[in-house]
């Protein structure tokens, strides 16, 4: 009798307890004030597990000691797996340092999450700047949702962990073309 008792418990627990059914995809959204944020989950080929394996960050940061606001955005390659439907992500670069939180629906079709930019520029602006602000945004909720394939916006990028990186937009250059500011 105790070992209905038991399977039926256990049985019980695993029809309450909802699997994590992450998805492959592109996860886009926004974070709390606005800015775009794209994330791509794919395969960690170390490991086998689900990971995100590019990031795509907006942000905008008041840079400290100055009113300046830095308005730029980056794509960089990672691997950072999920585990649970969770993953955290830590990328520091000299252009860049982001933390970042996700926490992956159970169904897998969105995340939440948090995250906190911070990022230098030069200035003053010109051909011989004299010294970098450093730019912070505040810690900030974000929101995805799993896109659909046609509106996958990472589509043909090749993004090599650690070697690839690309500046998304380049607000200081007042004078670029519009395909100059996305290099």
């Amino acid at each position: 009798m105790k070992s209905i008792i038991y399977g039926a418990a256990i049985i019980a627990a695993a029809i309450a307890t909802p699997a994590i059914a992450q998805v492959e995809g592109t996860y886009g959204g926004t974070s709390a004030d606005g800015n775009g944020l794209t994330f791509v989950v794919g395969t960690d080929p170390s490991t086998g597990d689900l990971a995100v394996t590019s990031a795509t960050i907006f942000y905008t940061a008041p840079c400290r000691n100055s009113t300046y606001v830095l308005n730029t955005g980056w794509g960089f390659g990672l691997t950072a797996d999920i585990k649970d439907g969770k993953v955290l992500i830590t990328s520091n670069d000299n252009y860049f340092s982001f933390h970042i939180s996700l926490d992956f629906a159970s169904d897998g079709q969105s995340a939440t999450g948090e995250i906190a930019s911070t990022s230098p520029t030069l200035t003053p602006v010109g051909p011989k700047p004299t010294h970098a602000l450093i730019c912070t945004s505040p810690k900030q909720d974000l929101t995805l949702t799993l896109q659909a394939s046609s509106d996958a916006a990472q589509t043909g990028l090749a993004f090599v962990p650690g070697k690839t990186q690309i500046n998304l937009r380049s607000p200081r250059a007042a004078d670029d073309s519009v395909v100059e500011a996305s290099h």
